[in-house]
């Protein structure tokens, strides 16, 4: 059988033909090439990610509250209750409030007692401002001050 077939106005040309076995040939090399290239970034990438440490963890991990943001349940959280207590037990008893000063806290109920009978708390000293001195820069130019 010859491979070339001559036409009726005597131009010879090849027999078109499909070379299947090439095309399947092509077709599995290109597979068999993405696959060993997937596995390869696959394994580096997996060398990588274990060859670097993770970030370190922020200090405000596991912190009640960070910036403004209270980072518990509100149902967990006991914050409020604790800050309250603890007005409440400043309201109710007595102490320094500025030593320096003489200033005192009461506790409230003897506070108002003391406010019905007519007695008021003295006003404060006023405070008196610190005279301010220019510092000396010396004669000026030409010995003018």
């Amino acid at each position: 059988m010859s491979d070339h077939v001559e036409h009726a106005h005597g131009v010879r040309s090849e027999e078109d033909r499909i070379d299947t076995g090439k095309i399947i040939a092509v077709g599995v090399a290109a597979l068999v090439v993405f696959f060993i290239g997937s596995y390869a970034a696959i394994a580096y990438l997996q060398d990588l990610r274990a060859s670097r440490e993770g970030p370190p963890m922020p200090p405000e991990v596991g912190q009640n509250k960070i910036g403004m943001v209270e980072q518990q349940l509100f149902e967990l959280s006991v914050r409020g209750e604790r800050d309250r207590t603890a007005r409440r037990q400043r309201l109710a008893s007595y102490g320094w409030v500025d030593r320096g000063a003489g200033v005192v806290h009461l506790p409230i109920d003897r506070a108002m007692d003391l406010v019905t009978q007519g007695i008021r708390p003295m006003p404060a000293p006023p405070v008196e401002p610190v005279p301010s001195q220019a510092p000396d820069l010396g004669p000026g130019p030409g010995g003018q001050p």
